[in-house]
């Protein structure tokens, strides 16, 4: 996992190269992207057959041994069908539409990376998955989606640190079927690329691999301005353990190192790196919410399992339930009009703990219903992604042109849908 972040980050600067040298066109791209697949196959070419074979055995056999298990997998499957349904269909993102495809397509378009201003003002914040969005609206929302299936694979993975692989596949169904996670698989956000990058620091930190960590963070944070709001959390859990200032101020500037790119663009363009705060633009902060009922929902099951894991807190892992507060305490205090989804970084970590509590449940009755309730809120999930995704089936089968479908189901009073505009129009929004 680490050499693949570490494969997407290169890739992603290599493109940022060509923009900022006026090469930013089909053929560079090609070539920079064919190379980036060479070079992941050469890394991969021995690691990559013996990791196929160990899930299919495994997955075959623990499965087929275990039929709560094969539930869990379905429910993964089935899940991922419906969210390709989706990722397959026209793009209705708010944010989506206003810049995530538009600024990557306004720099394909100029054959150059530059600062746009105005209502494209995002142009100079950090853009690590944005520039992966130069190629187009259907290929930048698979991009998208496979970062969801990522991060729920980095979740199982930090599960294992705790838990055996029935349980470490419960926190991945947990992870995966939150609605906010389902919702976001459909779109060209950039929010499970986050949730890739901090899950898999996270992981590598309790690893004890604390340079790889600190690299994959930095990738975090240049995807995506607040995920500094995790380097705090980090440095705390890192002095927590090994209590060494020289460690913290060393995880601290490779995170940031990896990351200085967008920065110094941002403050060559706008004279400050952190723009836009500190800029002007005002910050929202909503202190009145109900965690079931946020603007992307999240899982009920982590308000279940919370008065079990505050019963059984002194038995859960401390990095784990010390990253698990403190990430809530990051996210309320930053401006929350992302809803559930600025908490979506920190699910798979929520997710791993809620799966440690339900195991260590002695109580087999309310252990079992805990088991179903996930169980149900999986297939609750893919019911409810289903009946949103089922208006894109009859564009990706041809029998409805997208223009129809965007008439029928955009807004086009609601935000800036910047992103559909004709070329002349476009262009109006920055020469």
């Amino acid at each position: 996992m680490f050499i693949l972040a570490v494969f997407i980050g290169i890739y992603s600067y290599a493109l940022m190269g060509l923009g900022l040298v006026g090469q930013l066109s089909r053929g560079p791209i090609l070539g920079v992207t064919i190379l980036f697949f060479w070079g992941l196959c050469l890394v991969w070419r021995t690691k990559l057959h013996l990791y196929s074979l160990r899930l299919v055995r495994g997955t075959t056999l623990f499965a087929g041994n275990n039929p709560f298990v094969l539930v869990l997998v379905l429910i993964i499957f089935f899940q991922a069908m419906v969210n390709l349904v989706g990722a397959l269909g026209p793009e209705m993102g708010f944010d989506a539409l206003w810049y995530h495809l538009t600024i990557p397509r306004i720099w394909l378009e100029e054959h150059r990376i530059f600062f746009i201003g105005g209502n494209l003002y995002y142009s100079a914040m950090p853009k690590l998955i944005d520039m992966l969005y130069v190629w187009g609206e259907t290929p930048a929302k698979l991009t998208h989606l496979v970062f969801g299936l990522l991060s729920t694979a980095v979740t199982y993975k930090l599960a294992r640190k705790w838990l055996d692989e029935k349980w470490a596949l419960l926190a991945a169904v947990i992870f995966y079927s939150n609605l906010v996670v389902g919702w976001q698989s459909i779109t060209a956000y950039v929010d499970l690329g986050r949730t890739f990058f901090e899950a898999l620091a996270f992981y590598l930190l309790v690893n004890k691999k604390i340079y790889k960590s600190a690299i994959v963070l930095g990738l975090a944070i240049a995807t995506k301005l607040i995920a500094l709001g995790s380097l705090p959390i980090m440095l705390i859990l890192l002095w927590a353990r090994k209590g060494s200032l020289k460690m913290s101020i060393i995880y601290f500037l490779i995170s940031i190192f990896v990351s200085l790119p967008w920065f110094i663009f941002a403050w060559i363009n706008t004279g400050n790196p952190l723009y836009p705060i500190f800029s002007g633009y005002r910050l929202d902060w909503n202190w009145d919410f109900n965690i079931l009922r946020l603007a992307d929902p999240i899982s009920p099951i982590y308000v279940m399992v919370l008065p079990m894991a505050i019963w059984l807190r002194r038995k859960l892992p401390a990095a784990l339930v010390i990253y698990c507060l403190l990430s809530f305490m990051v996210w309320f205090l930053i401006p929350r009009t992302g809803g559930g989804r600025f908490l979506l970084p920190y699910l798979p970590a929520f997710s791993v703990l809620a799966a440690i509590v339900i195991k260590q449940t002695r109580e087999r009755p309310v252990q079992k219903i805990l088991l179903a309730m996930v169980v149900v809120v999986g297939i609750v999930s893919i019911g409810y992604r289903a009946v949103a995704n089922t208006k894109y089936l009859p564009v990706i089968l041809g029998k409805q042109s997208k223009q129809d479908f965007l008439d029928k189901y955009l807004n086009r009073d609601f935000g800036n849908n910047f992103f559909y505009l004709p070329d002349d129009k476009l262009k109006s929004l920055y020469k």
